[in-house]
């Protein structure tokens, strides 16, 4: 029987994409057959049927490659997509943790250490990050990939040569050091249906400074998403040096007759002036060559429920749906294609805050009390409830708590098709 995610697709010729932020998978998780995390991830991707897979930060973990002939992003699949519908694939490596130094024992670290723990050394401040290959991207298409690009080596000096980059702090390197993604950005071409369709996945810097003063993300994420529309649309145009620059790298816009979706989390929500480039990401939505539409929440599910914007993609993790939430991932669609369905993947939660309670209470026998059949019982912090210094016993709808296990993102689903025009 079909689960509370699955979306029937009609008949070909319309195909599905499904792009998420899976947050920190790692080759740890996915050996783990007990895994709370892919387990419930891989079940909604198994129910929600892709035809192509973008996903964020699934760690590019070298070492496994290298010695077991495997990655992440196929272990990931094979956990979910046995049947390998999805059997094309592209991982882009990322500059994430590409300058961090393993301990005494040749470990990388995986948990961020105490701010005074000597261990600090160890973290990439350039690329912030524990582990080279750290919140990498991955695309799985159930066609083979024509070619692929990947950018991950361009500077930002040489995206934007007259940008100030001075006042801003870059760790171990100096300014026109610094590579403009903090990732990369990845592009795949492919034949659907008879014709040629890029796919371009992106997983911008956060925009957010997260209390430091001399952050470049702000100005990073903007530029990062600059680069985005000029590839995209050729506009605007850089000066001729740079462009001449860029292609001798093998990197020009995309044609204007080409067809497009360009999706990933782009760590920016619009109309916010602290984070310009939610303007840039509302300029791209507005030029005449794209749909002018965002991924929403169906209303059913949020009827009587949360009261999210239609467009949240991203709340803090955990079952507390009123902190921290916002819009951060995105689908730019060409108009080569129709829009059959645009959605924010989203189930009611129907929570009920049972108790608060001291976190050394013994709790077991509360918790087994109110256990019922479809809800799902836990202790959560009651930050929400104005008790930083107690736990609430919370109790949730299972397909709430699975979609909350999978990640603290949401996943967005597109159907679409060729347009007939």
């Amino acid at each position: 029987m079909p689960g509370k995610f699955f979306l029937a697709k009609q008949p070909l010729p319309q195909r599905r994409l499904v792009h998420w932020n899976i947050k920190e998978l790692d080759s740890r998780k996915l050996t783990l057959p007990e895994s709370q995390q892919v387990n419930a991830a891989a079940q909604i991707l198994s129910e929600l049927q892709p035809d192509f897979l973008s996903l964020n930060e699934i760690h590019y973990d070298r070492l496994r490659a290298k010695t077991l002939g495997r990655d992440n992003l196929q272990d990931f699949l094979e956990r979910w997509d046995r049947g390998r519908h999805l059997s094309s694939l592209c991982f882009a490596p990322s500059n994430t943790g590409l300058r961090s130094l393993p301990d005494e024992n040749g470990h990388y670290l995986q948990q961020l250490p105490d701010r005074k723990d000597p261990r600090q050394k160890l973290i990439d401040r350039s690329n912030f990050g524990l582990f080279p290959g750290q919140y990498a991207t991955g695309f799985a298409a159930h066609v083979p990939l024509q070619k692929n690009l990947i950018v991950q080596d361009l500077l930002w000096r040489e995206w934007q040569p007259e940008r100030d980059l001075s006042h801003f702090e870059f760790g171990t390197l100096k300014a026109d050091e610094i590579e403009l993604f903090d990732k990369s950005l990845c592009v795949s071409w492919l034949e659907v249906d008879g014709k040629s369709l890029a796919f371009v996945c992106l997983h911008a810097v956060p925009a957010f400074a997260f209390g430091q003063t001399k952050s470049p993300n702000a100005a990073r994420n903007e530029a990062q998403l600059q680069f985005l529309q000029w590839f995209l649309f050729g506009e605007p145009a850089p000066s001729q040096t740079i462009v001449k620059d860029l292609s001798s790298k093998g990197i020009v816009p995309l044609a204007k007759s080409q067809a497009f979706i360009a999706t990933g989390d782009f760590n920016s929500p619009l109309r916010d002036p602290r984070y310009p480039g939610g303007g840039i990401i509302e300029q791209m939505l507005k030029h005449p060559r794209v749909h002018n539409r965002m991924a929403m929440i169906p209303p059913q599910d949020l009827e009587a429920g949360p009261r999210l914007q239609p467009t949240t993609s991203f709340f803090s993790e955990g079952w507390d749906y009123s902190y921290l939430p916002t819009q951060l991932d995105y689908m730019i669609v060409s108009k080569e294609l129709n829009i059959h369905r645009l959605d924010v993947i989203f189930a009611a939660a129907d929570r009920q805050i049972h108790a608060l309670r001291d976190p050394d209470d013994e709790l077991t026998p509360l918790l087994s009390a109110l256990q019922k059949p479809g809800r799902l019982v836990s202790i959560q912090n009651a930050r929400a409830m104005g008790r930083p210094d107690q736990v609430a016993v919370v109790s949730v709808l299972e397909d709430f708590a699975r979609l909350r296990a999978a990640s603290d993102h949401l996943p967005l689903v597109l159907d679409f098709s060729w347009s007939e025009s």
